[in-house]
């Protein structure tokens, strides 16, 4: 074989290898912040009062977020976490819970968005494994699907006596997507950089739950699961909760 046509055939090698050669991901780590009156949200200890008045504890928070997805405004290219189903809940011991998206392909995102319960093709199947295992006391059965947002405490009436706060939303009428942008508000965009991580983090406000856009009063509604009062609270989560707070 003649050296030119030897030198050709390395040539030609390595131009389809760098064509074929995926460029590195990154890593996104979701870090969701749960906060109470812009503070860290504490079980049994904290009194809390509403918007409405109504003095408050929490003993037990859980939330699904799902469907987690970052997208490129400009362009129309979208990121889209596989198998999005995340149990975010206070535990003892933090009030952040982490969200890692793996794989994520390099880019500038300008937007998260995700949802609050469980989308209607899951909903009705409760038989799931992980976050959406029933053994995680967040579905009522088959028939009904999944409790998408739970609170638990005790309100504490101006006259009488303590009664349980119980509020179970679910439903596939509650079901709410959420949008954040980001590279706006002091918020800087997502670069994403192959191999390297990035953190993006975002509050969840839970006072807001009970106040915007929709006044809630716990004395005349301290137990809601379904109606006109959930569909209020769905409303709640979807305009005012959350917020981009920094991307690193």
């Amino acid at each position: 074989m003649k050296l030119v046509n030897l030198i050709g055939i390395l040539v030609l090698a390595s131009l389809l290898a760098c064509r074929d050669r995926v460029a590195p991901e990154a890593t996104v780590n979701l870090r969701v912040n749960l906060l109470l009156d812009n503070a860290p949200l504490l079980l049994n200890t904290q009194r809390y009062r509403n918007a409405n008045g109504n003095e408050y504890t929490i003993s037990d928070f859980k939330m699904y977020l799902s469907n987690v997805k970052l997208r490129n405004r400009a362009t129309g290219e979208v990121f889209v976490q596989p198998a999005s189903y995340h149990l975010v809940e206070r535990s003892a011991s933090t009030n952040v819970y982490e969200i890692q998206l793996a794989d994520v392909p390099a880019n500038t995102y300008t937007e998260l968005e995700f949802s609050v319960g469980v989308d209607p093709a899951r909903n009705k199947s409760t038989d799931q494994v992980g976050a959406l295992d029933p053994t995680n006391s967040m579905a009522w059965d088959w028939n009904t699907g999944y409790k998408f947002l739970l609170l638990e405490g005790r309100y504490f009436p101006a006259t009488g006596s303590p009664r349980g706060l119980v509020y179970h939303i679910g439903g596939d009428a509650n079901y709410r997507t959420i949008r954040l942008g980001l590279g706006e508000g002091g918020v800087s965009q997502l670069q994403a950089q192959g191999g390297q991580t990035h953190t993006l983090e975002i509050n969840a406000e839970i006072s807001a739950l009970f106040k915007a856009p929709n006044l809630i009063d716990f004395g005349q509604s301290s137990t809601v699961m379904f109606g006109e009062v959930a569909g209020r609270v769905a409303d709640n989560y979807a305009q005012a909760m959350f917020t981009a707070r920094a991307v690193r």
